[in-house]
């Protein structure tokens, strides 16, 4: 079953030399697929490779995609992003994806369905309502067609913050808004709904994320 967020365990070896970690292409390029049917304007699905020891992302030194004799760079950042092409072709020659670290680390991939970062600019509820929208769509639809009767269910928007609330802010939160344990905000799917579309969201907001039942 395809969930909002997988880790597929990949492990660095120990010593200088390490050799590529190796991932299968046909991974990446479903949820690439389920991505560019949907085109939604607000929100995207990425992939990141997440230290499982330290909780923080893994160092890219390079990626590029292999098959045969074939090798081609992709995109990616060096704070752990991978950023693969479309290929239809490149999946069906059984292309792989070979990642060198900076450094050895024993890592995770992680797929998070999130509202891309224009989206977070001059950002009001109007915008909010079509993200949470455009946010359980794509939930849903990486679920698969069977999956998405079984996935935990999609509550809200969690939004995730710059920098910690001062004081005077947490007093002019919305009463729709709950802090989280972790410092973000959440707002459920009801809470969106009935906030005045006009307003502004005055907060200094950099992620925005699904909110799943546990």
């Amino acid at each position: 079953m395809r969930a909002l967020v997988i880790l597929v365990m990949i492990f660095s070896v120990s010593n200088a030399f390490a050799a590529p970690l190796k991932l299968n292409y046909s991974l990446f390029f479903g949820y690439m697929k389920t991505t560019f049917k949907l085109d939604h304007k607000f929100v995207s699905t990425v992939f990141y490779l997440r230290d499982v020891e330290h909780a923080t992302n893994c160092q890219i030194q390079k990626a590029e995609m292999v098959v045969d004799n074939k090798h081609k760079a992709i995109g990616f950042t060096q704070d752990g992003q991978l950023m693969p092409f479309f290929s239809d072709q490149w999946r069906k020659d059984g292309a792989m994806i070979e990642v060198t670290l900076k450094e050895a680390q024993q890592c995770a991939l992680v797929v998070q369905t999130m509202a891309k970062t224009e989206a977070l600019q001059d950002l009001d509820y109007a915008r909010l309502k079509d993200i949470r929208s455009q946010l359980e769509s794509t939930y849903k639809k990486n679920a698969g067609m069977i999956g998405k009767y079984f996935v935990p269910e999609f509550l809200g928007v969690r939004l995730q913050l710059g920098s910690v609330l001062s004081a005077s802010e947490r007093q002019r939160l919305s009463a729709q808004m709950q802090l989280a344990e972790d410092g973000a905000l959440l707002m459920s799917n009801a809470s969106i709904e009935i906030v005045d579309a006009t307003t502004p969201i005055n907060l200094n907001i950099v992620g925005i994320l699904p909110w799943i039942a546990h």
